[in-house]
Order: C-alpha cells, then sequence, then structure tokens
C-alpha cells in the first residue's frame, strides 16, 4: 500500500482531521504556536547560513534535528515556536529574537539550505513556503518508521531517508522529489549508547500501547495488546496519549482480564524488558540495544505486514527482530554536510 497522500497537503489534513482524537490534537497545536515563534542565531565559519525549522521538543519527534548543530561549521539559524525550550539552543554563541512570522525574518539572512520535518506542522510549513519564494534548497529528515498515512513531502524537496526503501516509499514516484540516504539518527545514538554493553533484562516481557494511534483501528490494537499480553504473560505499557475515556475503558477492560501495567513513566531504557507492539520505531530501537523485540498484530490492516517487511520486524512466536543495520558516520553530521553543501 502506497500513500494515501503522495501530494496534497490539504486533503492529507483533511484525512487528519477526520480521525479520532485528531481536533484535540490539532488545538493543542494552534495553542502552542498562537504566540508567535522565536529566530535563534549563531554565528559562524564560512558562507553557508543553514536553517532549521524545529516544531517540538520531544526528542522522538523532532528527528534529531538539534544534532546536527554541533556539525554546522557555518552560521546557524532555528525558527520554533514560542514557548519552546531546547538546551541546544541556550549556550552563550546564541542570540534570540521574538518574530511575528518567519517570512520577514529571514530576508536577508542570506540563507543557502533549509532542514525541517516536513511541512504538516506549523514551523516547518512556515519555512517550505518561505524557501520556496526565495528560491533557497530545502530538505526534509525522516524521523519515524513510515506507513502509508505519512503526510506529503513539500514540493521540490531533498528527503534525508533511514533508507533507500524509506526513500522510495515517502518519495512516492514524484519527479520533484530528490532522496539522500543518511540513516537513522535515532538508531544511530541507540547503538553508541548500548556499545559494549550487554543489557540485564527484566524476564516478564511488555507490551507497548498504541491504543491512540489515529492510523490503526482501535480494535486492532486492543486485540493485539490483549493477545500478546495473555500469551507472553506480558505488562501492558500505555501509550502516552492514552488518556481519553475510551482509552480508559480500554485499560479496565485489560485490568480485568487480569493483565498487569507497567508505570509509563519509567524510561524504556531504564527498565529493559523483551517487548512487542504492533509497530513502533521502538522495536528497531531496542533490537539495536540488545533486547529481544517483536511485532504482534491478529487482524491487521495488510499495509501492517508489508511495513513489518520492509523493516525487517519479526513476529511474535518467532526469532527476535534482528539489529537493523546502522553506519558507521553519524547521521548528523552527514546532513550537515550536505546542508553546508546547499542540501
Amino acid at each position: 500500500m502506497a500513500l494515501i497522500h503522495p501530494r496534497s497537503l490539504e486533503r492529507w489534513q483533511e484525512w487528519r482531521g477526520s480521525r479520532r482524537r485528531a481536533r484535540g490534537i490539532h488545538r493543542a497545536r494552534a495553542s502552542e504556536t498562537a504566540t508567535g515563534y522565536v529566530l535563534h542565531t549563531r554565528e559562524g565559519e564560512g558562507s553557508a547560513r543553514i536553517l532549521l525549522g524545529i516544531d517540538t521538543a520531544d526528542g522522538a519527534a523532532h528527528g534529531g534535528l538539534p544534532a546536527v548543530l554541533p556539525y554546522v561549521h557555518g552560521s546557524a539559524a532555528v525558527v520554533t515556536p514560542a514557548g519552546l525550550s531546547l538546551e541546544e539552543l541556550s549556550g552563550p554563541e546564541w542570540q534570540h529574537r521574538r518574530i511575528a512570522h518567519p517570512s520577514a525574518a529571514l530576508e536577508g539572512l542570506g540563507i543557502t539550505s533549509m532542514l525541517t520535518l516536513g511541512w504538516h506542522l506549523e514551523v516547518g510549513r512556515s519555512l517550505h513556503e518561505w524557501a520556496r519564494e526565495a528560491e533557497v534548497p530545502g530538505a526534509v529528515v525522516q524521523h519515524d518508521v513510515l506507513t502509508p498515512f505519512a503526510p506529503p513531502l513539500p514540493p521540490d524537496t531533498t528527503l534525508l531517508a533511514w533508507t533507500a526503501e524509506d526513500g522510495e516509499f515517502h518519495r512516492a514516484e514524484r519527479d520533484d522529489i530528490a532522496v539522500r540516504v543518511v540513516g537513522s539518527q535515532r538508531l544511530w545514538q541507540s547503538r553508541h549508547e548500548a556499545a559494549g554493553e550487554t543489557p540485564t533484562l527484566e524476564e516478564q516481557p511488555m507490551f507497548l500501547g498504541q491504543l491512540s494511534s489515529i492510523v490503526l483501528p482501535r480494535r486492532v490494537s486492543l486485540r493485539a495488546a490483549a493477545t500478546y499480553c495473555r500469551f507472553a504473560e506480558a505488562l501492558y505499557r500505555p501509550g502516552p496519549a492514552e488518556t481519553d475515556r475510551l482509552a480508559r475503558a480500554a485499560h479496565l477492560l485489560l485490568r480485568r482480564r487480569g493483565i498487569g501495567f507497567q508505570d509509563p513513566s519509567i524510561t524504556l531504557s531504564a527498565q529493559p524488558r523483551p517487548l512487542a507492539t504492533v509497530f513502533s520505531a521502538d522495536i528497531l530501537e531496542a533490537a539495536v540495544r540488545g533486547i529481544p523485540a517483536w511485532v504482534h498484530a491478529p487482524g491487521a490492516p495488510s499495509w501492517v505486514h508489508e511495513q513489518w517487511e520492509r523493516y525487517g520486524m519479526r513476529r511474535a512466536g518467532g526469532e527476535p527482530t534482528p539489529a537493523p543495520v546502522v553506519g558507521t558516520d553519524e547521521p548528523a553530521r552527514l546532513i550537515a554536510q550536505i546542508l553546508e553543501g546547499g542540501a
């Protein structure tokens, strides 16, 4: 199954708005950006002037964008929503200026290339619109495993993909998209943090909940959790957004079936256990760290099985997912080189 909306952001947004719980998500984003933006600038050496757009402080969601900055030798500019705090932008070398909108503030800065997570979030949309008008080369970095419901890429963009397969999938046969394979910063960091260490595993496995996913029917994610936890005597770890009434009712049902819960405030790395879920980059990250990990989803749509194949995720009951190949070069360094070469 290919992308449901390979070109039209508006149609993708309409689809997202039609999904359960999506309206609440949109309201939160609007309130985060209602007070404007902040332009952070740092002077460097050379003629390159790199622009990054960062919409969130969530490490898993911002795709490792701040990790690029230490490798940028030229000047750097970063646009964030007002109120967003990032430790990577807090040093004395950074200057900060509140702006009403990026378009006017970026004129005259001599930006030579730009990088975002895409144009489906507020900052990314503003920067890609500006860059296209200003004829500045733009790039998008892949930050998660891809599903057919991924947002379309902005026009005339370079995609910095985890793998060639991901690049072709997200490119969706468009002739205005270039693909460069750089690898996953998240997986690279996980491998290097775990280098030379053999994790001491807790015996009881856990299942990562995905009841809040808007791309999965809730009956699929609930059945997957219930059947795996009963089969493997596993704990259930609620997803961070499982707070609505239906999710709480599902939690009650699981507890009535004798399934224990893991405290979601404990990080995955702080209490390593064998794990399973329907699909997630957490499966690949666990495999890189040497933690047994599987996927499990009875009755899942066919695209889920296709995704398992693309990422080499193994089904519960067999051998665990093998660690994906991680390159020797840090993706953040490769991305900085691409940007300073003009994307």
